[in-house]
């Protein structure tokens, strides 16, 4: 049951970081950063790209940018002129993706990619796959990824070095400028229990004793449940039905009107993004919430709901904040390019055009296997691969290149010298190496429509010397492992 084990650490790592931004972490986060970075741009740009990162490997990577982003736009917030703030918003969002990007690449939890590398790897029944374990990705995973997070801390510290942003460090007062110890116990608590569960994922497999569902399954069941329930249900001080139902109705109205809130929120950023005048638009909207909250609240409780925007004080999180928080903008460009890309596989699967489709197929194949120079060399044949595979995620999705590449394994596997299940794994990490445009991945989606201010231009010349670092680098990394292994 994969698809409930990593539906729990998805939702328990997000709610795990609301909760501490609940607490005003990331508040006290950021005034320890800009206290101890002594005023330096790069310190505070390291400290972002490291805990992107850290937080990468243990929880996926696109929940670890969502939780990010609220504190860049803090940080934002302090700097006062446009042009530093445009300037700070481009240099946040590299060290950003390229922390939480590499971090993804580290575990087999950190990113949906290496998920679904794994089920194609049994799909397709290559052999050595059984090699491939929770802890053999994070054995070979880490030392990898800290060699290109360190290439990419340098491509940064260079790109910011003609930079400066007093004004981001312009507060003097010493308030909040300890690190918190508690929350961050609680944190890693919590990312330890997630690690233990998702190791045993692939340590062990149980029989199924509940339905089809096993000891490990049930754990991670329990785990979410009980999580989800002491996060948004539990009465903050004293206990009663009345308080729980309270707290259950708030979070139930606010998820049936989930996609009206969306809409309201995305016609918000719209207007202020592209000058959009868009407010009678989402006013309607809001309206139409605030009165369907109303009707339903006054009937179960016999009184009114003062404002739409407070928080539940009765619960640990408050539903209401956390959507308020997402990333409309980001998630919006993400489901454009996601239907896009649904419509060209549809084109392309049409079962009323197969002679089509098998032809299409035919020609992507001997179009990718024509961009492999024809060289001795297997090394450059395998460079020359992932150079492809990584600027042609760049425009298209990574998931969608991993898809079409992967049946191609073994073809491509007898050019490179490589044996299917390291050809597989080198397609499914330069898939994930594109650095370079917005929509080169969801974390770099994501990231680019919830921090405002980006700078296209700024952002583009790093990206292109990262993707060809990662190309070198995992170009040299597997054939370093076929020659361990071999």
């Amino acid at each position: 049951m994969n698809l409930l084990q990593n539906s729990t650490i998805i939702l328990t790592g997000f709610l795990l970081s609301e909760m501490l931004v609940a607490a005003r972490m990331h508040h006290r986060l950021i005034h320890f950063l800009l206290r101890h970075s002594g005023k330096n741009l790069g310190t505070l740009l390291t400290a972002i790209l490291l805990i992107s990162y850290t937080l990468s490997i243990f929880i996926s990577h696109t929940i670890v940018l969502i939780s990010m982003i609220p504190i860049i736009n803090r940080m934002l917030s302090l700097v006062e002129h446009n042009d530093e703030r445009r300037v700070a918003a481009s240099l946040f969002y590299l060290a950003l993706t390229f922390g939480s990007n590499t971090g993804g690449m580290a575990s087999l939890t950190g990113s949906p990619q290496n998920m679904l590398a794994i089920t194609l790897a049994e799909f397709f029944t290559f052999e050595g796959r059984n090699i491939i374990t929770f802890f053999s990705w994070l054995g070979v995973g880490v030392p990898a990824t800290l060699i290109l997070l360190f290439c990419g801390w340098v491509i940064i510290l260079v790109t910011a070095k003609p930079f400066c942003i007093p004004s981001l460090f312009s507060e003097s007062s010493d308030k909040l400028a300890v690190l918190p110890h508690k929350p961050l116990l609680f944190l890693i608590g919590n990312l330890l229990l997630i690690s233990t569960l998702s190791a045993l994922q692939f340590l062990y497999t149980p029989a199924p004793i509940f339905f089809t569902l096993n000891t490990i399954d049930l754990g991670f069941l329990l785990y979410g449940t009980a999580f989800l329930f002491v996060a948004l249900i539990l009465p903050k001080t004293k206990i009663s039905l009345r308080a729980l139902f309270m707290n259950t109705i708030f979070l139930l109205l606010h998820l049936f009107l989930f996609p009206l809130i969306f809409i309201s929120r995305l016609c918000r950023e719209l207007e202020s993004r592209m000058g959009v005048p868009m407010k009678n638009s989402y006013g309607a909207i809001d309206n139409l919430i605030l009165q369907i909250v109303q009707r339903v609240w006054t009937r179960c409780f016999r009184e009114p709901i003062a404002n739409l925007d407070s928080p539940n004080a009765n619960s640990m999180l408050s539903i209401n904040l956390i959507m308020k928080d997402l990333p409309y903008f980001g998630i919006f460009l993400l489901s454009i390019v996601g239907m896009i890309l649904f419509g060209l596989l549809k084109a392309w699967d049409n079962p009323a055009t197969p002679e089509l489709d098998s032809s299409l197929l035919t020609l992507t194949k001997s179009t990718i296997l024509k961009t492999i120079p024809p060289v001795s060399n297997h090394f450059l044949q395998l460079l020359s691969l992932i150079i492809v595979i990584i600027f042609s995620s760049e425009l298209l999705s990574n998931t969608a290149l991993i898809l079409i590449f992967t049946p191609l394994s073994s073809d491509l596997a007898l050019l490179t010298s490589l044996s299917p299940i390291m050809m597989l794994l080198t397609i499914t990490i330069a898939a994930s190496s594109a650095f370079m445009t917005p929509v080169a991945t969801a974390a770099n989606t994501l990231a680019f429509g919830g921090i405002e201010h980006v700078s296209l231009k700024m952002i583009l010349l790093p990206g292109l010397f990262m993707n060809l670092v990662a190309a070198l680098w995992t170009a040299l990394l597997f054939s370093l492992l076929t020659g361990l292994l071999s």
